[in-house]
């Protein structure tokens, strides 16, 4: 383990008396999970016949997840994030914070938050967009009218940069695992303001310049789906495909091309 990988330190005083009167309660229900929580904590709990049975299984789940693999006991710890948060985790990765800092490698929810969640990630969006497409990354919007290869989405997201400097991701509900565990869905509403350069959305349309008093814009709610490439290392860190569709009830705004039209471009100046 290096020096700069994230570590769990000792619960406090309080935190462990919090901790070990919520698993005296839920030890006289029937889940033996929490006697797996007490078992990794070191918890001491009342001596009666069901906390000992439970007992004796959480040690032995304990047991088990010392001699296993690394990847087998970090499955098998329910104190640590990425299992928690995981694919089939205790916790959706849309609830928890997205751990940060040197030698942090997010997946999934987590590593899509870093850029989709009202932030812009660390090493600026282009960057992490170039580390995290796949080579045969493809990109649909407004069903499947606009389509991008890596190469035409990464341009395409930097001309929206340099025109709408303050470009945001937002998403409304969770980010969630959607009928597989390489697939994630969401709802995401993106905003801006055109305060630079002049903006076209496909080549060959009229640019439309900024505005005095710039222009805010605000695309229809959409929902975006992501594929991620099946058998990287680690799982869940290439984006094979993203498709953006428009939900009903927007007035009409979806995509590049939603922004282009609320920026003062006309439609019928999109085929020249």
């Amino acid at each position: 383990e290096s020096a700069t990988s994230p570590r769990c330190h000792p619960p406090t005083q309080d935190w462990n008396v919090g901790l070990t009167s919520y698993l005296k309660i839920g030890l006289h229900s029937t889940h033996p999970m929490f006697a797996l929580f007490a078992s990794a904590l070191g918890l001491k709990l009342p001596e009666t016949p069901s906390t000992r049975r439970y007992l004796v299984t959480g040690a032995g789940w304990a047991a088990v997840g010392v001699a296993l693999p690394v990847t087998a006991r970090e499955f098998l710890n329910p104190l640590d994030p990425k299992v928690v948060g995981g694919p089939r985790g205790l916790l959706p990765q849309s609830d928890i914070s997205v751990p940060k800092g040197e030698g942090v490698v997010n997946t999934g929810v987590l590593l899509l938050r870093e850029a989709f969640d009202g932030e812009t990630p660390a090493e600026g969006l282009l960057s992490w967009l170039e580390a995290h497409l796949s080579p045969d990354f493809e990109a649909s919007f407004d069903g499947g009218k606009v389509k991008q290869n890596k190469e035409g989405y990464i341009q395409g997201m930097n001309d929206l940069i340099e025109s709408f400097p303050d470009m945001t991701f937002t998403r409304e509900g969770k980010m969630k695992y959607d009928s597989s565990p390489t697939r994630v869905t969401w709802t995401a509403v993106v905003t801006g303001t055109h305060m630079g350069a002049s903006y076209s959305p496909v080549t060959g349309a009229k640019p439309v310049s900024a505005r005095d008093p710039p222009k805010r814009v605000q695309n229809d709610a959409e929902r975006v789906t992501i594929d991620f490439a099946p058998g990287t290392e680690p799982k869940l860190t290439m984006i094979k495909r993203l498709k953006v569709e428009p939900l009903p009830g927007g007035v009409g705004f979806s995509g590049p091309i939603g922004f282009y039209l609320q920026a003062g471009g006309l439609a019928s100046d999109l085929s020249k």
